[in-house]
Formats: structure tokens, C-alpha cells, sequence
């Protein structure tokens, strides 16, 4: 038996708990998390540059696409986008989020994952090394040592904070975080740490509220919450909000 994918089993717990749709598997690599959900009884597709990694072509329709050209689908095409791990290897992100946003039909949702660079451990490692959790690699040194891979590279690491502000701009707003697995080593770092980081985050929201400007309290919640702290994975659901009319 091969290792659980904590992943994998999440997403499709949360797609699963919604009404049967039309879904695009969306840098679908092997398409296992489609295949699972296509048994689910989901209508899925899938698109990726990689057509031969693609392991279920007589399953599900499989469409080669470029994210860096207009998704080839109509607009208010899909209930549900996926996005697996993908949204860090771009240089484009704000282009393909709004490419996404009009393939989604109104009320339809993407549900994005990520690395988690919040967590207690990559924060621990970014003051020790200066760099976050799965972005260790000097991006130019990476690029050079393995020419063929360069599709592989994380480029950009993002916090919840801009994800959130991403989609806003892009009329999808986030209706739920999650984690895939919380990670058992992270503990002892967590309750050594989250003392120091209440306090921090305290004391910054109650400056604000002296000063004026930006309230810290809506998104401290998030971003202290142990959910982020411990998680591996970031996960992000965003609802695509009703057209505007005149």
C-alpha cells in the first residue's frame, strides 16, 4: 500500500460535500484526485501541458493547455475549478486566477492549495536559513542544475493574506481555509512559540486601534490559528460571486 495522500483525501472530502457539478481538474498532473471524484460521479475534466503523465485518458476528457495563454473553455463554463499545488510555480498567478474566474459560473467554486509557508516550522526555518518550507532551493542555481525540471520549480511562496486578496481582485471570495494534515513534530515548536506570537499579534492590533488604520483582528484569527500553525498544506475555497449588472 502507498502512502496516504493527506492531500488528495481532503479536497475530496471537501468537493464531495457539495451537489454533484461539472469540474476542471486544472494542472491535473497523474488526474488521480479527478479519477476519485469522477467515481464520486462528478463530471470532470482535465488539463495540463503534460498530456503523457496523464494516467486516465480513457476516463476523462483531457484537454493540453498553456497557463500562460487563455484556457481553452467558454466562459461560466465549470461548477468547480481545482488548482492542486500549482498556483506557486507561476509567474502569472493574477492571469490565471481571472482566466479561472471566467470559466466558474456564477456561485461556482475553486478550491486552491498551496505549500503553507505560515506554519510554526517554516516560520522557525525562514529565520534560521532564510527560507520557507518546500522554497529552499535558490530559484536561478535550481534552474541551472536541472534545465529539464524548470516546470518543477516553487517560485513563489504565498501567504494566506495575499491569496485571499488575489481572488478578491479576481471576484472569487474565500468562503473557508483548511489544512490537509496538522504535522506532529510541529508541536513542541508551536507551544514554545505561540505565547511569544499572541503577545505579538495583541499588541499590534491594540496599537492599531489607537492609531486608526488596518483592524489585525479578522485576519490574526486566521493566521494564529492552529490550523495554520500546524497544517503542511494550504487550502483555499472561493466562491465566484454574481456577474454585476450595469
Amino acid at each position: 500500500m502507498g502512502k496516504k495522500n493527506y492531500l488528495l483525501e481532503k479536497i475530496v472530502d471537501i468537493i464531495a460535500s457539495n451537489k454533484k457539478g461539472r469540474i476542471l481538474d486544472l494542472g491535473c498532473g497523474d488526474g488521480k484526485t479527478g479519477k476519485r471524484l469522477l467515481d464520486l460521479g462528478f463530471e470532470v475534466e482535465a488539463c495540463d501541458m503534460d498530456q503523457n503523465r496523464f494516467e486516465f485518458h480513457n476516463e476523462i476528457r483531457f484537454t493540453s493547455g498553456n497557463l500562460a495563454e487563455r484556457l481553452p473553455y467558454q466562459d461560466n463554463s465549470f461548477d468547480y475549478v481545482l488548482f492542486m499545488e500549482v498556483i506557486e510555480h507561476l509567474y502569472n498567478p493574477q492571469f490565471v486566477i481571472s482566466e479561472i474566474s471566467r470559466i466558474l459560473r456564477p456561485g461556482g467554486r475553486i478550491v486552491l492549495s498551496t505549500p503553507n509557508i505560515l506554519n510554526v516550522g517554516s516560520r522557525a526555518r525562514f529565520f534560521i536559513e532564510g527560507n520557507f518550507d518546500f522554497f529552499r532551493e535558490p530559484t536561478l542555481d535550481y534552474s541551472r542544475c536541472f534545465p529539464l525540471a524548470i516546470q518543477n520549480m516553487h517560485v513563489i511562496p504565498w501567504r494566506y493574506q495575499e491569496l485571499e486578496y488575489l481572488l478578491a481582485q479576481n471576484n472569487l471570495e474565500v468562503i473557508r481555509f483548511s489544512v490537509d494534515k496538522r504535522k506532529e513534530n510541529f508541536y513542541l515548536l508551536f507551544y514554545l512559540l505561540f505565547p511569544l506570537m499572541f503577545f505579538q499579534a495583541r499588541i499590534k492590533e491594540l496599537r492599531a486601534q489607537k492609531t486608526g488604520g488596518v483592524d489585525f483582528r479578522r485576519m490574526n484569527k486566521i493566521i494564529f490559528s492552529k490550523d495554520m500553525l500546524l497544517g503542511k498544506h494550504l487550502i483555499v475555497e472561493g466562491i465566484k460571486k454574481a456577474n454585476r449588472i450595469g
